[in-house]
């Protein structure tokens, strides 16, 4: 067997070793901080006697990742009083260094050249991340006494991909510039939840007009019917001049929901999450600390496990004859034989994934007779970044119209400049559709990542 055919067959091999073929494709498809998750108006609203500093809501109103405030929305100087309806959406794909340009070829299924292919890898460190995932729902809140509580059901989906450049390499271009090489690929993991959440908001204003306090938490309940979670240990691949024959030594587990029983709502899982705000004076400005889905789902004991411990001494498939199948041949190859060869072990059993916890601080200031605001912050998911996402964003307080600008830098995306509309149509309509990465569509060979998002409010 030549080097080229023993290269051509071992980038097959190395796909079947992720065992889901969404560990990629979900580049696509499927929660560090956008460059919108900064806040907006704060209000003066006095309910009871006690002034409601009301810091609007993060932006991003589709993502439970950094909900704020007494209702899932922004403010946009709405009475909080009233009862709200509220519907909202949103996609995101973030990338510390994936540049959009690839990303956008995924999506679209198209073809990626070389260009495109080096251009991604040139941009790639040891150890990269990207985000995916969308959220839309609908809720309601409205006031109960000295409170404000509501209810918010949702469908959202979180993945989380860490890669070394190597995989990245070996995948997209195959082993061939490893040649007399190794390939390390330990650090790699994909984690991805589908879930509907049901979530319960309660929010608490207490304090003197000058020194008031606002406390905002919500409990949600998950039903999970999708996951997949995989985590690469001490792995690295050695390929020897000319092809003659690849070394592999590999330490993998792969977890996923029962395959028997899929759909969108199928109880494959169970959990719940936790988020608590507190906003609050300090001299002329706001500051908020805040904690979002401390929480996991319980995937059930259904759920198929698949785990890797072992070293491959692969020296190809010979062929003499293409048309005659005797021995040891092409037709011998299924999912099961490869398994099997790699010596992966299968299993069901019960397991917990934590959603990515989220830890968020802003500071706020009203200026210029508050016209315009201020807010600068930074947002971290200690679990999967390195380093925070940093933000700053500037609010013009128009009647009836709120236009935003952000800048952000870090987490899981390079630096880039984000747009947010809201206004008023009538007393009772309010809108909002807003990008935080707004830039990645002019200079996509050089930014990362893409959001959109929309929410619509009718009060009463």
């Amino acid at each position: 067997m030549n080097s080229n055919m023993k290269i051509i067959f071992f980038r097959f091999l190395v796909t079947l070793i992720s065992l889901h073929s969404s560990l990629f494709t979900s580049l696509a498809q499927s929660d560090s901080v956008l460059v919108g998750s900064i806040p907006k108006n704060i209000e003066m609203i006095k309910v009871n006697g006690i002034v409601r500093r009301e810091l609007s809501y993060l932006k991003n109103p589709f993502d439970g990742l950094y909900w704020k405030g007494p209702i899932n929305q922004f403010s946009n100087q709405i009475d909080s009083a009233r009862t709200k309806i509220f519907i909202s959406g949103g996609a995101y794909l973030k990338s510390n260094r994936l540049p959009f340009s690839f990303s956008k070829k995924i999506m679209q299924s198209g073809f990626i050249d070389s260009e495109i292919k080096s251009n991604a890898s040139i941009h790639a460190h040891n150890l990269n991340g990207i985000q995916v995932g969308y959220k839309y729902g609908a809720g309601f809140t409205t006031h109960l006494k000295k409170n404000i509580v509501g209810l918010e059901v949702s469908e959202e989906s979180i993945s989380i991909i860490n890669y070394r450049r190597d995989l990245f390499n070996i995948i997209f271009g195959g082993n061939a510039d490893y040649e007399n090489d190794t390939a390390f690929f330990q650090g790699s993991s994909f984690a991805n939840q589908d879930f509907h959440r049901l979530r319960i908001i309660f929010s608490k204003t207490s304090g003197q007009e000058d020194s008031s306090w606002q406390l905002n938490g919500s409990v949600s309940y998950l039903q999970g019917y999708h996951v997949n979670l995989f985590k690469v240990g001490q792995t690295e691949l050695f390929t020897a001049p000319m092809g003659e024959y690849l070394w592999m030594q590999s330490q993998f587990t792969y977890q996923a929901n029962d395959a028997s029983n899929s759909g969108a709502f199928a109880f494959n899982g169970n959990g719940v999450s936790l988020d608590v705000c507190i906003s609050f004076p300090a001299g002329k400005s706001e500051l908020m600390f805040a904690i979002n889905d401390a929480g996991f789902i319980n995937w059930n004991r259904k759920s198929l496990l698949y785990r890797m411990d072992t070293a491959i001494y692969f020296e190809g498939i010979e062929l003499e004859n293409i048309l005659v199948n005797s021995g040891n041949s092409i037709n011998d190859i299924n999912s099961d034989t490869i398994l099997n060869y790699l010596g992966v072990s299968q299993a069901t059993d019960a397991f917990n994934l934590n959603l990515p916890l989220r830890f968020t601080f802003i500071w706020n200031r009203l200026i210029d007779k508050n016209k315009i605001n201020l807010n600068v912050g930074f947002s971290f998911l200690p679990q999967y970044e390195n380093f925070p996402l940093f933000f700053a964003s500037s609010t013009f307080n128009f009647i009836k119209f709120n236009p935003s600008l952000s800048v952000s830098y870090g987490g899981f995306q390079s630096f880039n400049i984000g747009v947010d509309l809201s206004g008023k149509i009538s007393n009772h309509f309010c809108w909002q559709i807003g990008s935080g990465q707004l830039f990645s569509w002019v200079m996509p060979q050089n930014l990362t990542g893409a959001d959109l998002y929309t929410q619509f409010i009718y009060s009463f």
